[in-house]
């Protein structure tokens, strides 16, 4: 017969308690989800940013030809709504559903 020591005994419940317990705050419920999706991560701050004027070098000194390799178009307002129900993180569109079509006979 083995014996336990009362330390470890003591012990025992206090941690199964502890492992249970954040494994419940931890995890994907969704009472966690909506407490963490209300903070502001500052995923849509770039929504405010503005162009920047562009860079003067001194008169005197020789460049090197820029040429861009992504343009920036001129594209206007954002129409598409990409922030969660609290109106402070970003959020992905849901994807598409594709439904397969039978073919007509």
């Amino acid at each position: 017969m083995m014996t336990v020591s009362s330390t470890t005994a003591k012990m025992f419940p206090a941690m199964i308690t502890l492992v249970l317990g954040s494994t419940l705050v931890l995890s994907g419920c969704q009472a966690t989800k909506e407490f963490i999706g209300k903070r502001d991560n500052g995923s849509l701050e770039y929504q405010q940013s503005k162009k920047l004027a562009p860079l003067e070098l001194p008169v005197a000194q020789e460049t090197a030809p820029f040429v861009p390799l992504y343009p920036t178009p001129n594209a206007g307002g954002n129409t598409l709504t990409l922030q969660n129900e609290s109106g402070k993180q970003y959020q992905l569109p849901k994807p598409q559903r594709a439904v397969a079509v039978s073919g007509a006979e």
